[in-house]
């Protein structure tokens, strides 16, 4: 037999042009091809949907070429999201302060900033949650570290930063991070649940502004406001048995009237309250039915009988 032709995958170990040193202008266009068509496919399909043959097709590049320049499916998604994190921290990096300039502004703009961002690339975010709802060795050994990685150098500096200068006074940087996450988040994974709540298009410039005024408003609250509207007085709600009575309003805030708990009764007990008083209601409502048919029966019993048989006529 003659000299066996290396494989492609062993191609990959002999040849120092690789994914991980790519030398060339062909490398590195052919190789960021690939990444960008493997977002979009991973991002979509999941890891198991993604076709590898489909992404080099979108790629314009030979599917040998995904072996040559990352050896597996795993090593191109591990690719694929190291790809997209440096992009996220690398907007993230970029965001700062002036102390010249109005500091409450600048904050308003990177809000603005970070959400659009994440719309417009919000493939990091869906594989993400995909791998978390897989519970796969992925999300545990590459998802969850580089989430770490993000909270402790990215995310809680800049809001240690924000609350550092005077920015936002009510909040810590950890509950400000929270806050912020969960906006991105239902914009990512929700968009039609945030639609339908503004009545604007997901992901539309009003949409985004309209949220990031919204977090911005609350987010700024100076201490002051928040405790004098904690220490305004609420009205009392009604008791069980009560027609409830419409609070007055104070301001836009909108109160929602409910049965007030009695002493030392936990707020969780409230729902264990109203089952036992929807059986009560159940048991009354048939034990009436149960006497209704009795008096009937009886009514029956003692009818005259020219009376039952013109009743049986006038029914046939």
């Amino acid at each position: 037999m003659g000299r066996q032709i290396p494989t492609v995958a062993k191609a990959v170990r002999l040849d120092p042009m690789n994914s991980r040193n790519p030398s060339t202008a062909t490398d590195l266009d052919n190789r960021s091809r690939l990444l960008q068509a493997a977002t979009d496919s991973f991002a979509e399909y999941g890891y198991e949907g993604a076709s590898l043959r489909a992404i080099a097709d979108s790629a314009g590049v030979s599917f040998q070429l995904i072996a040559y320049y990352f050896g597996s499916k795993e090593e191109l998604w591990i690719a694929t999201v190291d790809f997209l994190f440096e992009r996220y921290l690398e907007t993230g990096k970029g965001l700062g302060f002036t102390s010249s300039g109005n500091l409450a502004e600048q904050f308003h703009n990177h809000l603005r900033l970070l959400l659009t961002d994440m719309l417009q690339r919000p493939q990091l975010r869906k594989i993400w949650i995909q791998e978390y709802l897989a519970d796969s060795p992925r999300y545990h050994n590459v998802i969850r570290p580089k989430i770490r990685q993000l909270y402790e150098t990215l995310s809680v500096p800049y809001f240690k930063e924000v609350v550092r200068l005077g920015i936002v006074e009510r909040f810590t940087a950890a509950e400000v991070a929270v806050l912020w996450s969960a906006i991105v988040q239902n914009n990512v994974a929700y968009p039609y649940y945030v639609e339908l709540m503004l009545g604007l298009p997901a992901g539309s410039p009003k949409s985004v502004e309209k949220q990031v005024d919204l977090v911005f408003g609350i987010l700024t609250e100076k201490l002051e406001a928040a405790e004098e509207n904690t220490a305004r007085p609420m009205p009392a709600p009604p008791r069980l048995g009560k027609a409830p009575e419409p609070a007055a309003p104070t301001g836009d805030t909108v109160v929602y009237a409910w049965k007030e708990p009695k002493d030392g009764v936990l707020e969780g007990t409230r729902l264990k309250q109203l089952e036992i008083e929807n059986l009560h209601l159940k048991q009354l409502v048939g034990n009436l039915s149960l006497e209704k048919k009795l008096l009937l029966e009886r009514l029956a019993a003692v009818e005259p009988p020219a009376a039952r048989d013109l009743g049986e006529f006038d029914e046939s």
